[in-house]
Order: C-alpha cells, then structure tokens, then sequence
C-alpha cells in the first residue's frame, strides 16, 4: 500500500517516534496542555519538542493511525485472496483489490488530499506499465508481431492453433 514510513524533517521529530510513544503522546496531549505536554517530553521522554510540532502531531496521529490500519486490512486481504485457489485470481490482481480496498478506506478519512495523491500515484503506476509493455512491443522484431496478429485472429478455431503453434515453433527453431 502507499503508506510506507518516510523520512520525517527535522522539526517533525514525534512523528518518527515508535508506535507505542505515538499513542502515549497523544493520550497525554489530548488530557493536559501544550505546556505540560512539552515538559513531559523533555524530562520524562528526553525530547524536546515545540507548540508547533506539537499541533501538526495532533492534526496528524488520528489519519496516519486510520492509514496504517486500512493498509493493515489491505494487506491481509491480498494475503487471503493468494491463498484461495478457487478464485483463480493472480498475486497481480490480488495486489490491485487490496490497493482498492486501501484507497476507499482512505477516502473515508475523508481526506482529499491523501485521495488525489494515492489516484495520482495509481495512474502513474498505470501509465509506467502501459510504457514497458509499449517498449516490450517495440522490441520484437516484425516477424514476431505478426505472429501475434495472426494469433489473435485464429485464436477461437482449435484445429488453427494447433497448426499455428506447429508453425511457430518451427520459425523459432529456423531463427536460432
């Protein structure tokens, strides 16, 4: 999913703090001020922080801890969509449902911000994919792409294929 950790800068220290003193920042901060949250950290937690930094890890904890437990689903649902067979879904496929799944529930968070950055980041992904096929295309010779062509045409009679891939085989074996 899109929520991998990145380098926090260097006034964003308490949001590359662990999760366990995440959640005991927050408890604290949302029972006692600013001003005693920030002596708390200094001489309980040795880091000193400030009103500001203090603010945007308020505004930030809640969606970064609804982000990491819809990637959590998300990868549990990829996981278990691998592992029955009788869906005949491929690991590609059960990557593209979970990632689905973790933009609507992002969504949710209602943030639209998040949202157009993670479409943003998936038609990228789109747009990549359909270049290397592109470039994959470019890279066979002419005989090659008229084999394909002509597989595709023939590929709902049988006995054709059959006589194609005959034919195909022998080509291959010729050019080598």
């Amino acid at each position: 999913m899109a929520t991998g950790k990145k380098k926090a800068r260097g006034d964003a220290i308490l949001k590359t703090l662990g999760d366990g003193l995440q959640e005991e920042l927050y408890q604290y901060l949302r029972h006692h001020t600013q001003e005693a949250t920030l002596t708390w950290l200094r001489e309980k937690q040795g880091i000193v922080s400030s009103p500001r930094a203090l603010s945007e890890f308020w505004a930030w904890y809640p969606r970064s801890c609804v982000l990491r437990a819809a990637e959590r689903t998300s990868n549990q649902l990829e996981a278990t969509l691998k592992k029955l067979p009788q869906l005949k879904i491929s690991a590609e496929q059960a990557k593209q449902v979970a990632q689905v799944n973790f933009e609507i529930q992002a969504a949710e968070d209602r943030n639209p911000e998040l949202f157009a950055a993670l479409r943003k980041g998936e038609l990228e992904r789109e747009r990549l994919r359909l270049e290397r096929e592109k470039f994959e295309h470019s890279k066979k010779a002419d005989w090659e792409k008229g084999l394909d062509a002509l597989q595709e045409e023939i590929k709902d009679n049988p006995a054709a294929l059959q006589h194609f891939e005959a034919m195909k085989a022998a080509i291959r074996k010729a050019r080598s």
